[in-house]
């Protein structure tokens, strides 16, 4: 039995993952392929997104996937060392209030160096059972509601500030390593990993359910035939769509998934401490993953970025914003010491299937491979990250390096909900098999475990059994 999954994000590694460790897998003849048009993995929403974790901001549709995701999240996080190879860490959500603008850069400066003096001191002298703002040991400790205090590396108004959620409901990682921690398992476990493919056509027996299909290598521009195939799972996000319809032109229903482009940059500040890989050295906007996994930046670490340690809680900040902005900042801190900043969105962004165009160069793992443009409006993205970077100084002080520019193409459903399930026969000229985990918008770094292995279950058991996930099925 072969199932293809298409889409090698963390949606079809996810899944692949489950599928690959699922009792029913392990018990049977089965083969599992992923295919991507991209010639570059996580290129989109998977490793450019924030990496926050949340098992309780949903609605009653998601609600029972998010609470299983996120406890798969710890649970793998534990077993593999999550900690150190993709960051994970539990934080706190704080709703920040209207930010403080100081009246010159040397008063930013001022204060830098009072929260900085402040940081030696508690580190050297504070209880380290009370707050981890006060030199904790451990990511592991609760903090109360009482004991927590806002994060030292934002300006913002402290009176107006206050947690909105704490450890037990929310995390952070590095999404782009967790996809490289997936890839990694799934071909340890036996599944082929083709890219830049596409599938081009399915054949069906007579009772409808899948035979054969075919597969284009997008490089070398050669088909070829996967035979016995009984599933097949479209995970492509913002494209899910596309691949639909290319592949059932005749269908009576096609997935309703369109792109938002989330604007992102990721900063390091003299605040927090950082261990992470070189800054870039211009101010262009850079449209490729993560350059992750190079901690030479060329600077001494100490000398830099003489902020507190980074094995501590890491802390969300949503800031509510008034004036002239039209978009509210969402800052988030990692391991390593980065702070991401997100919240500014756009429509528009309509890449075709397979044809994102080469642009210039980002280096990942030491490696020199192509970027990815992903909108021809240079100009609206410049003044995007422009605006970006102006409330990012205001956020996080005039001192801020700028690591990093990125969009984001999150697969929105009108309703906000994802769509996951098997598409029912009669809406693709009676195909069996056919199945759509998609639509996640911004939560799909949260929902992505829970997905997988959802869809996992339904593959190789016919039902459900770890979350209810009804309200979410292909209508």
């Amino acid at each position: 039995m072969t199932t293809i999954i298409v889409g090698g994000g963390i949606i079809g590694l996810s899944t692949a993952f489950y599928l690959a460790t699922s009792a029913s897998a392990l018990s049977a003849s089965t083969r599992i392929i992923i295919i991507d048009s991209s010639q570059h993995l996580f290129t989109s929403a998977s490793g450019r997104a924030a990496g926050f974790l949340n098992r309780s901001w949903f609605d009653r549709p998601s609600a029972s996937l998010a609470e299983l995701s996120f406890v798969l999240h710890q649970e793998l996080a534990e077993i593999y060392g999550g900690k150190t190879r993709w960051g994970y860490r539990p934080s706190q959500a704080w709703s920040a209030g209207k930010r403080r603008r100081h009246n010159t850069d040397e008063e930013y400066r001022q204060v830098t160096e009072e929260r900085l003096r402040k940081q030696r001191e508690g580190a050297e002298t504070a209880d380290p059972t009370f707050s981890h703002h006060r030199g904790a040991n451990s990511d592991e400790e609760k903090v109360s509601t009482e004991e927590a205090e806002p994060p030292d590396w934002i300006f913002c108004d402290e009176e107006k500030t206050f947690l909105i959620a704490g450890p037990h409901e929310c995390a952070q990682i590095n999404p782009y390593q967790l996809c490289e921690f997936l890839l990694e398992q799934c071909i340890s476990k036996g599944v082929e990993v083709l890219y830049p493919y596409r599938l081009d056509s399915l054949t069906t027996k007579e009772d409808g359910s899948i035979d054969n299909a075919v597969l284009s290598d997008l490089l070398d521009q050669v088909e070829q035939t996967v035979t016995n195939v009984k599933n097949v799972v479209i995970a492509a996000g913002v494209w899910t769509g596309s691949v639909f319809k290319s592949l059932f032109p005749d269908a009576k229903y096609i997935p309703a998934i369109s792109p938002l482009a989330g604007y992102s940059m990721t900063f390091v500040s003299p605040l927090v401490r950082f261990t992470g890989h070189k800054p870039v050295s211009d101010t262009s906007a850079t449209f490729g993953p993560p350059a992750e996994g190079n901690s030479d930046s060329g600077i001494p670490t100490q000398q830099l970025h003489p902020g507190h340690d980074t094995n501590k809680m890491r802390d969300a900040c949503f800031v509510r914003s008034s004036g002239s902005d039209a978009w509210l900042p969402e800052l988030f801190s990692r391991s390593n010491g980065e702070i991401y900043i997100a919240g500014l969105n756009e429509q528009g962004f309509h890449p075709a299937l397979g044809t994102m165009a080469p642009s210039s160069h980002f280096e990942s793992h030491g490696l020199v491979v192509d970027e990815i443009e992903l909108s021809p409006h240079d100009d609206s993205n410049t003044n995007n990250f422009n605006i970006m970077q102006s409330v990012a100084q205001e956020l996080l002080g005039p001192d801020i390096t700028v690591l990093r520019k990125s969009v984001c193409l999150r697969p929105v459903t009108p309703g906000g909900e994802p769509i996951i399930g098997e598409v029912p026969p009669s809406y693709v000229n009676g195909t069996k098999g056919v199945y759509i985990c998609a639509g996640h918008g911004p939560w799909g770094i949260t929902l992505s475990l829970g997905s997988g292995k959802v869809i996992a279950e339904l593959i190789m058991d016919g039902k459900v059994r770890s979350a209810d996930i009804s309200q979410l099925a292909v209508a």
